[in-house]
């Protein structure tokens, strides 16, 4: 078995673009993310340990477990969509099942051996050699990743802090189901959700500054993909040791998971830089400013530009603006 790829970074940060580019690579398996380790407003797959199954040193209890977790069913810090199994055939395999139950009661049945079984079992039972995992989402798990698997490839992947602001506050299955229950909160709501991003995007910096070090750690940004998306796949294969194809320019023609935009709600499946800078229109001066101003330190630790980047030169919105005004 390979070593797995793992991608990390922050929500609404193009983390279904990145994992639908890598799925085509041959032999390649993607999983998405099965909440082992979550923060402390989701219930994870601790929490499932603690209230459905109990102490794992009894060999029935990791029978039942295991049950459990393939069950297809919405229980506590099972909800996420990686329980649901979709498309994973192997998933109904009761061999499959044995040889998970086999490797768990044969270790300490600590959370980094479960991961690592149920990960490596599911890849090896569908017939492929490697992973590809959206997971954790919290880049403050990165260190229980290398633990658990030293070996792994670590995809830091990033994006404009007002981009993401933006997509957050437009969330269809986040900022505005709050919005929705309460609609006088509305515009607390939505500045609570830009100071997280702000949060957020620090840490992220933090965590690269920590990591960047290491040969199996690297960072990827969402504006380079869109910009320069030959030589940043070019950059991102090298790293997950695979070799570039040309259709890895084309994630439109693969068969693959796609997450609609919460600015437009339609799904792009092709790159689009249009979609790296869409945030511009929707944004209003105030939080731009806020943002730009408390996220420019970490801008710079992150190495992103965006005065600089080839993104926003070839954005020519601004300029037909100017000459709208112009003509006016």
């Amino acid at each position: 078995m390979k070593p797995p790829i793992f991608i990390v970074g922050p929500h609404r940060s193009g983390s279904t673009l990145w994992h639908n580019i890598i799925a085509m690579c041959p032999g390649l398996m993607r999983l998405t993310d099965p909440r082992f380790l979550s923060d402390k407003a989701h219930k994870d797959f601790r929490y499932f340990l603690r209230t459905s199954v109990g102490d794992l040193s009894c060999d029935e209890n990791v029978d039942r477990m295991v049950e459990l977790c393939f069950a297809k069913k919405a229980i506590p810090g099972l909800e996420g969509v990686f329980w649901r199994f979709v498309r994973i055939e192997v998933a109904d395999d009761p061999e499959l099942k044995g040889e998970i139950s086999r490797r768990i009661k044969g270790s300490d049945g600590n959370l980094g051996v479960i991961a690592k079984t149920f990960i490596e079992e599911i890849t090896r039972f569908s017939g492929c050699d490697r992973t590809c995992v959206k997971f954790p989402v919290d880049v403050g798990h990165i260190p229980e990743l290398l633990q658990w698997f030293p070996n792994c490839r670590i995809i830091h992947i990033t994006r404009d802090p007002r981009a993401v602001a933006m997509s957050k506050t437009n969330d269809p299955s986040g900022t505005a189901i709050k919005v929705l229950r309460h609609p006088r909160m509305a515009w607390l709501i939505r500045k609570l959700s830009i100071c997280s991003v702000i949060a957020q995007y620090r840490t992220t910096a933090r965590a690269h500054r920590r990591f960047r070090h290491l040969a199996n750690y690297r960072l990827f940004r969402y504006e380079d993909l869109l910009a320069e998306p030959e030589k940043t796949l070019k950059g991102l294969c090298k790293f997950i040791d695979v070799e570039f194809s040309e259709e890895l320019l084309h994630p439109e023609k693969g068969m693959h998971l796609h997450q609609p935009s919460s600015l437009t709600g339609e799904q792009k499946k092709a790159f689009d830089p249009s979609a790296a800078v869409r945030w511009q229109d929707m944004i209003s001066p105030i939080d731009k400013w806020l943002i730009t101003t408390l996220t420019k330190r970490s801008m710079k630790i992150l190495d992103y530009d965006p005065d600089t980047h080839p993104i926003f030169r070839g954005d020519q919105r601004a300029e037909r603006r100017l000459c709208e005004e112009v003509a006016c």
